[in-house]
């Protein structure tokens, strides 16, 4: 009975949740730089940084979006992020920015090529998003991202809980 509870101890035991730390940063091709003009409106990038645990959604950055009149866009925009836990590297994201925002619509979408790369053992996947126009929000755009880290040791964890289970059913039909 001992080893059975034991065996239970080890599948009841959970896996923590893996920290990942991070910085953005964000350039349009035209300008290089955060920010970009055209009409009267503005488009901003500003940057993010978080610690989070994962699997988890965080923000990689906010677009603002400023002005009174019209503005058409054409550019592109690329997204880096610099992850320094668990793993130091980065990855880069781009997105070709086009369409045209005034005082009370925008017709402005986001669609990150590739929208899923990995960093380290990191699994980054950054959300498409339509951009707010300045009545909406504020002209405020969060752009999120899904932040995953398998946990083999999970995954050994409960291998081995099932095969100390298997063990003791094997030795109690045994007898």
């Amino acid at each position: 009975m001992k080893k059975f509870a034991v065996a239970l101890l080890f599948c009841g035991v959970s896996a923590f949740a893996a920290t990942v730390t991070y910085t953005t940063t964000g350039d349009f091709t035209s300008t290089g730089t955060g920010t970009v003009t055209n009409g009267g409106e503005t488009i901003t990038y500003t940057d993010a940084a978080g610690s989070v645990s994962t699997p988890t959604f965080t923000n990689v950055g906010t677009f603002t979006v400023t002005g009174n009149s019209s503005g058409t866009f054409s550019d592109s925009f690329t997204l880096t992020i610099l992850q320094t836990v668990p793993s130091t590297g980065s990855g880069t994201t781009s997105s070709a920015i086009s369409g045209t925002i005034t005082g009370t619509s925008s017709s402005i979408s986001l669609s990150f090529v590739p929208s899923s790369f990995l960093i380290g053992p990191v699994t980054w996947e950054v959300f498409n998003t339509p951009l707010n126009n300045p009545s909406v929000a504020g002209g405020v755009t969060t752009i999120e991202a899904f932040v995953n880290v398998p946990e083999p040791g999970s995954l050994a964890l409960i291998g081995a809980s099932l095969f100390g289970l298997g063990l003791v059913a094997r030795r109690r039909f045994m007898k």
